[in-house]
């Protein structure tokens, strides 16, 4: 979503933009839950691409569960809740069709003349005034222009899972229909709220449950090690844990409080992703720049991976903007961001902390 949210920012400005997508397909299928963050929100409405109303749940409230299920502690929030897959699909839909390419990997980028150079994996070329690397925490030009700035395990996964609210067993859904739902246990963090449907929908009983389960694992190989034997380095999707990993992580909710423990066992094909944290000393590299979670990774408890891509994208539109020439509005967008980015990284650290007993 990352390279979209600059797509637009930088089209809708009035720069000719073209978009290189590295995954052949797929993507509009991905439904994992986001916070639905109000600069996110504002840059769908801004450029015309959706009305945020359209694709958010809300909740009213926030309630933390005691082990037996009963109501621990609770107060009045309210929260808007969308799914990856929503956005994406209203980003993409309302991108032109003949500046975004699938299956266009970028493996090299060479500077020179005010110039940026891009070579694709099928060995194509393209060039332009700048390189937007907006290709997730494991990115490829990242690593090209900064290889000691790696991703560091904080030490837990995220389990994740989304079950469509029509398969829920008797009335699990309406349990979690009006608050942001969390169970906190020693050395663990259980969440659940509502997302849209598969199809966008946030009709009652169209709708999917959401839940987020954070566990320290030490043994982060065996639970990388997909179905098929591969050593994943990032997030296991849908269907592709191994069975019995999957019976471990059915096991271990007998510890948590009867609704969860029933979302999770009825959840056909959960996922994983390993939390890390990632900071970058620069974002540019002369006409090169990173944007989003190539850049920086805060823990998923800021709940701001997609804002922040939405901001990164923004403020690079409005420096280009508001400064004389591309090379003093790229040094002005780095200093701005770099700063925004390591202060999200330092308060997913102190979040993670607080709820999960440590780094």
């Amino acid at each position: 979503m990352g390279g979209l949210f600059a797509g637009h920012a930088l089209f809708d400005a009035g720069h000719d933009v073209r978009v290189f997508e590295r995954s052949a397909g797929g993507l509009s299928e991905r439904g994992g839950g986001i916070v639905a963050q109000p600069r996110m929100r504002r840059f769908l409405a801004d450029h015309g691409i959706a009305d945020p109303a359209a694709l958010v749940t809300t909740t009213d409230g926030r309630q933390y569960l005691a082990a037996d299920g009963s109501v621990r502690r609770e107060y009045d929030e309210e929260m808007q809740f969308t799914s990856w897959d929503a956005v994406y699909r209203h980003l993409r839909g309302a991108f032109p069709d003949d500046r975004y390419r699938m299956d266009s990997e970028v493996v090299d980028d060479d500077q020179g003349g005010g110039e940026v150079t891009v070579r694709l994996a099928d060995g194509r070329e393209a060039t332009g005034d700048l390189l937007v690397a907006a290709e997730g925490w494991r990115s490829t030009t990242r690593e090209r222009h900064l290889p000691d700035a790696t991703p560091e395990y904080a030490g837990y996964v995220a389990w994740r899972g989304v079950l469509p609210e029509r398969e829920a067993p008797d009335d699990l859904a309406a349990t979690f229909a009006d608050a942001f739902t969390f169970f906190d246990g020693g050395g663990e963090l259980v969440l659940a709220y509502l997302i849209p449907g598969s199809d966008g929908s946030t009709d009652p009983g169209e709708r999917r449950l959401n839940w987020v389960w954070y566990d320290t694992v030490s043994d982060l190989d065996r639970v990388l090690t997909d179905a098929s034997g591969r050593r994943r380095e990032g997030a296991i999707p849908p269907g592709g844990l191994r069975p019995d990993v999957v019976a471990d992580l059915r096991a271990a909710t007998e510890r948590h409080p009867p609704r969860f423990r029933r979302l999770v066992r009825a959840t056909d094909d959960p996922f994983v992703q390993p939390v890390v944290d990632l900071t970058v000393p620069r974002m540019r590299f002369e006409r090169t720049c990173l944007l989003g979670d190539a850049a920086f990774v805060a823990r998923p408890h800021t709940a701001a991976g997609t804002e922040k891509a939405a901001r990164d994208a923004v403020a690079l539109s409005t420096a280009i903007r508001d400064r004389d020439g591309l090379d003093a509005a790229l040094d002005a967008w780095e200093r701005s961001q770099l700063r925004y980015g390591r202060e999200l990284v330092e308060r997913g650290k102190r979040m993670g902390g607080d709820r999960l007993g440590g780094d």
